[in-house]
């Protein structure tokens, strides 16, 4: 017998209107696919960031830092104006890419090949004290090398700690984007050299309108990847923010020295010499030959020699002749080899590339001594003060007057070392070998002819960069008291 189950009944349920607008809100919400649900918070969550963080450009960027703490990409944080930015060309992307490969420089890419072994054999020796790394040990038999390994080790970690020599490099940079690949290159071999843990490089760039901000970061990364520390600033600031231009030049030079004061300050590090460079075309025993001068002569300022190409005589002629001055306080000229010194004896001296005292010159690049710059009262690239009656001048002539102030007018200049600031004149001052011949009209100047240890040289003054060393330049500077301020 079967039952029946009662049923039970459900009435059916019914819409009922919500009972506020914001009840009507929430369903209406809940009946969105959870897909589009999705896409409007995402939209809603952009549209709220950007009001409440406005969108800023890459140059404004907050700040920027790398795995390792020591390198770091820095913006000021300063209005400016919207600027058009040129862009590479396709020669300079070949170019990045090709350097990005090997690490080889591009201009300076010859200064040292194919160098004369006697000119080697010379390098080697002359620049071994400033190798800062311990040299690879070499393989050692009973009876070809009678002392232990370990021993050789520790004597070469003695060696090598006794010369620990720390090097701050500072590098200004504008629209330098044609440059950079060959400086870095040097930097890196400088830095094979000097060892990198004894160098710090601070870069600081402003207002460049082509690639140069783009390019620092791809190299940010690569000084990284060899343990190079480094510290990359850029800033929007132009001249136009400034009332002055010598203000405006000393504020951008002084911001490349910062990180010297905050290595002391922060880590305790202290720096045994600035190395000051421009966007010059540098090759590793140019700087290596002005470290070892500024060294060897315990020189207070250390400079090279730079040139331009002038036009109406159609060859390269000593350029920074605004801050260089001689011994007495006279400038130099802008003018072929013969007549760039009015002070005989130091036109002699140039002549046969050998060091010159003078009263103050940068020329692309200056090695400094730190000490002015750390010890109170500091010293730091200034204008002239103008109301106390001093004349107008360079910011790098005044820091020259200033450390003559400080007790550090040991300045010299090194002739050998010919800096040029692009690939026409870098090829005219550093002439191969083969091209020194009859057809130039080459001949022996400035009494070298009877001198069986010099070079050779053309009519033009300029030689091959594997010019080899004579003894004159490896001699002591007798330095004599100079006028306290150049003459105008």
């Amino acid at each position: 017998m079967y039952t029946r189950r009662a049923s039970l009944s459900v009435a059916p349920i019914k819409d009922h209107p919500p009972a506020s607008p914001l009840a009507y809100l929430v369903q209406a919400y809940r009946r969105i696919p959870p897909p589009l649900v999705l896409l409007l918070g995402v939209t809603i969550g952009l549209l709220v960031a950007r009001i409440i963080f406005p969108a800023s450009t890459p140059s404004d960027a907050s700040q920027w830092s790398g795995g390792s703490g020591a390198t770091k990409l820095r913006a000021d944080h300063r209005p400016a104006g919207r600027r058009s930015v040129q862009m590479p060309t396709f020669e300079q992307r070949r170019r990045v890419l090709e350097l990005l490969t090997h690490l080889a420089p591009h201009h300076t890419r010859e200064c040292m090949r194919d160098s004369q072994p006697q000119y080697v054999h010379q390098a080697h020796q002359r620049y071994a004290p400033l190798i800062g790394h311990a040299p690879p040990p070499r393989r050692a038999f009973p009876w070809s090398e009678p002392e232990p390994i370990e021993i050789q080790k520790q004597r070469r970690r003695a060696e090598v700690a006794s010369r620990q020599h720390k090097y701050f490099f500072a590098i200004n940079l504008y629209n330098s984007f044609d440059v950079i690949p060959d400086i870095f290159s040097t930097m890196f071999r400088l830095g094979a050299i000097l060892g990198y843990h004894n160098v710090f490089v601070s870069i600081y760039e402003n207002g460049s309108k082509d690639q140069t901000k783009a390019l620092l970061r791809i190299f940010d990364a690569l000084t990284r990847s060899v343990g190079m520390r480094v510290v990359i600033r850029t800033s929007q600031r132009t001249r136009g923010q400034f009332n002055h231009r010598i203000e405006y030049l000393a504020e951008v030079r002084n911001s490349a020295l910062v990180p010297l004061h905050e290595q002391r300050d922060n880590e305790g590090e202290v720096f045994d010499s600035v190395v000051f460079m421009n966007d010059i075309l540098p090759c590793v025993d140019d700087l290596l030959e002005l470290i070892y001068q500024s060294r060897h002569q315990n020189a207070g300022l250390t400079c090279a020699a730079d040139y331009m190409f002038h036009d109406e005589l159609n060859t390269p002629v000593f350029y920074d002749n605004w801050v260089a001055r001689d011994i007495n306080g006279t400038a130099l000229e802008n003018a072929p080899f013969e007549h760039v010194f009015h002070h005989p004896e130091s036109a002699r001296r140039f002549q046969v590339h050998l060091p010159v005292q003078v009263q103050s010159c940068w020329n692309g690049v200056a090695i400094l001594d730190p000490a002015p710059l750390y010890g109170a009262p500091h010293v730091r690239f200034r204008m002239a003060k103008l109301s106390q009656g001093e004349c107008s001048a360079s910011e790098c002539s005044l820091i020259g007057n200033d450390y003559w102030n400080a007790g550090y007018g040991r300045i010299i200049m090194v002739p050998r070392v010919k800096l040029a600031y692009d690939k026409k004149v870098y090829d005219i001052i550093h002439p191969k070998r083969q091209n020194l011949t009859a057809i130039r009209n080459y001949v022996r100047i400035g009494g070298l002819a009877d001198d069986p240890r010099a070079d050779p040289q053309d009519r033009t003054w300029f030689g091959p960069h594997d010019r080899l060393f004579i003894e004159e330049e490896s001699e002591k500077i007798e330095f004599k008291p100079g006028p306290e301020y150049a003459l105008s």
